[in-house]
């Protein structure tokens, strides 16, 4: 249970980094950060519950995740502009 509340103040933590970053690649690099933290949350809830379809979730998660961070680093570089 000790690693499930280290990640979650880890989680609260990192999202700081979101609302202080100065510009806006600080804020992806912190929103990249504590999607990071939730899907280890993720994979550690489902390994307490041996339930394996949250590590599904958890994985479509950070997929998605990536694609989601490539398009927007491409959008902010670009200027608005695809």
């Amino acid at each position: 249970m000790f690693p499930i509340l280290l990640l979650i103040i880890l989680l609260l933590v990192s999202s700081l980094r979101i609302i202080i970053g100065p510009t806006i690649w600080d804020r992806m690099l912190g929103l990249n950060m504590v999607s990071s933290k939730l899907i280890m949350l993720l994979v550690l809830i489902a390994s307490f519950r041996q339930q394996t379809f949250i590590l599904d979730v958890s994985l479509t998660y950070a997929l998605l995740g990536f694609i989601g961070m490539i398009f927007m680093s491409l959008y902010i570089q670009g200027k608005g502009r695809f």
